[in-house]
């Protein structure tokens, strides 16, 4: 989800298609995430993304595609997709999750939470993978608190990345805001496509900055090229502040080679171990 919504001089719309609008939940380089209410479901709220930049009829279709086959994937760990909608600009509706994401929660949660909303998101990516889906912008603020049904935290991932499908020209789809760079494995810079292999990787960039407060390259440039230029002549470090079994894992996450794990479920039971006393 986008970060924490802050003064713009955007107006917030009245409805959008037919959804009434409720407020403004957070905005972000690729777009605006607005509280609101379906027609079908009044008492009910859901989130709607709306994406800044005009969109061609077939990126429209590639998006839509790429929605319903999110939409297809059985797995509690992954929020709901429940419309798209083509009006001035590209939008879509997604489940409402008030308690926030793990990177700007609605209250901090304590340790063993913060790893089981990790493991439930790596589960997620893992469910997405298996139905042939790489979702292409795993990173703290995709990763959405819940209250499970027992009362206890979970987690869920979020927002499969459509930059790739809307505008498929781009150099690093996603990478609106600098920051975000951290959590892109460098073979993607070096021309690598998205797979499992690479949302390994950002799976331990995220898993590294959710339990030690630190990027793996400390804190890149707001601005995408100088994270760029940075991210080309810095390697990922593991820093200091990690239990042995937590540095292990983010190590595994991001090696080089077939030292790397090999699957977000893999990814998944080395968190679960880390709850274990």
């Amino acid at each position: 989800m986008d970060p924490p919504a802050t003064l713009t001089s955007t107006p917030t719309p009245a409805s959008i298609a037919d959804y009434e609008v409720l407020g403004l939940l957070g905005e972000g380089p690729h777009g605006r995430c607005y509280l609101a209410r379906p027609p079908a479901h009044p008492g009910e709220g859901v989130v709607v993304k709306v994406f800044t930049e005009r969109v061609s009829e077939p990126a429209f279709d590639r998006a839509v595609r790429q929605l319903r086959a999110v939409a297809a994937v059985a797995s509690r760990h992954v929020v709901r997709v429940f419309d798209a909608v083509l009006g001035e600009n590209f939008a879509y509706a997604m489940e409402y999750l008030p308690l926030g994401s793990i990177a700007a929660p609605a209250r901090p949660p304590a340790r063993p939470e913060v790893l089981t909303a990790l493991e439930h998101a790596a589960r997620g990516a893992h469910a997405l993978h298996e139905a042939g889906i790489v979702h292409g912008g795993i990173h703290p603020g995709n990763v959405m608190l819940l209250e499970e049904v027992d009362g206890t935290l979970g987690g869920r991932l979020a927002e499969p990345g459509l930059s790739r499908v809307l505008t498929p020209g781009a150099v690093v789809p996603g990478a609106g805001r600098g920051g975000l760079l951290e959590f892109r494995d460098p073979d993607l810079l070096a021309g690598a496509s998205p797979s499992r292999r690479t949302e390994v990787w950002a799976l331990g960039a995220t898993i590294h900055r959710v339990l030690s407060g630190v990027g793996l390259y400390g804190e890149l440039p707001g601005h995408p090229l100088g994270a760029i230029r940075e991210l080309h002549s810095t390697r990922p470090q593991v820093r200091p502040g990690l239990e042995p079994e937590e540095v292990a894992l983010v190590r595994d996450c991001i090696a080089e080679g077939p030292d790397r794990l090999r699957t977000a479920a893999e990814v998944a039971d080395r968190i679960a171990a880390l709850r274990l006393p």
